[in-house]
């Protein structure tokens, strides 16, 4: 059932991903302090896409009674509605987004999102259903690659990584940073939720663990995926600019980093998250 949620919602979201950056906001800032307290528990509002809605619920479920929390977990289907409901004051908190997205969404919509700190991180990586290595990608073939600015520049990043493309310097995310394909290699730029049904017809194609994971998508299929060490885009745990250090939002993150949390995140996802913590920066 899981899988077919999640394929439900990649196909909304393809729709949303493109316009992400494009919309305005109308949302109105709230001093007001994150969390409502009754009885010794504060009720804190997240909103998350996958997994870390499922990472979130676990929390709940595992660790937030003891710490005097209710976590109450929203999930959402789009890249725009968890920043615009935080925003507006819907919501105290989300977890879905890397610092550059972040940076860009408040940039592009006059929002003022705050990171609170990193809590996993879901790797790119490239997929083939026909090649095991890299090296077995021949002359001409085509490799699918996300069409949105950000998940484009690391795909590139990520090839260049292999030695199968060079890109210009300043490359900002698009084919046309490529300098040189000494394999003549044709890229297909996809919205990122079609990029798993893509493998049935390309011999290679890079996808994120939101559309990897609900296409059945495994580790034995990965041929290629980006390092933890230096990234820039672990995803985070955010808050309204100015209630980062509230208490409930800094005891939510201390339990999304407790050793039980990031030991469950690594048994859950078989390496495929991988664990985080620490300032964004």
């Amino acid at each position: 059932m899981r899988s077919k949620k999640y394929l439900i919602a990649a196909a909304i979201l393809s729709t949303v991903i493109v316009g992400a950056t494009g919309c305005s906001s109308s949302s109105t800032s709230s001093d007001a302090a994150v969390g409502a307290t009754d009885g010794g528990v504060t009720t804190i509002k997240v909103g998350a896409t996958f997994p870390g809605d499922d990472i979130l619920n676990y929390v709940e479920q595992s660790q937030a009674a003891a710490a005097g929390l209710d976590i109450q977990v929203t999930s959402f289907t789009d890249y725009t509605t968890p920043n615009t409901a935080l925003e507006d004051g819907s919501l105290d908190a989300n977890l879905y987004q890397h610092l550059p997205f972040l940076n860009n969404f408040n940039t592009n919509n006059g929002t003022h999102i705050a990171p609170v700190g990193k809590v996993y991180f879901p790797a790119l990586a490239l997929y083939s259903k026909q090649v095991k290595s890299v090296d077995d990608i021949k002359d001409g073939d085509t490799i699918s690659i996300p069409n949105d600015p950000t998940n484009e520049l690391r795909s590139l990043n990520l090839l260049a990584k292999a030695g199968l493309i060079t890109l210009n310097e300043g490359a900002t995310g698009v084919v046309g940073d490529i300098a040189t394909n000494p394999k003549n290699l044709v890229f297909q730029e996809l919205d990122a939720a079609t990029l798993p049904r893509a493998l049935d017809e390309n011999v290679a194609g890079i996808a994120n663990l939101s559309f990897a994971l609900p296409a059945g998508l495994t580790g034995d299929q990965q041929i290629l995926k980006e390092d933890v060490d230096g990234t820039l885009y672990t995803n985070l745990l955010a808050a309204k600019e100015g209630h980062e250090n509230d208490p409930a939002v800094q005891k939510l993150y201390e339990l999304l980093t407790s050793k039980e949390t990031q030991d469950w995140i690594t048994a859950q996802y078989k390496g495929l998250v991988i664990p985080a913590s620490g300032p964004a920066s």
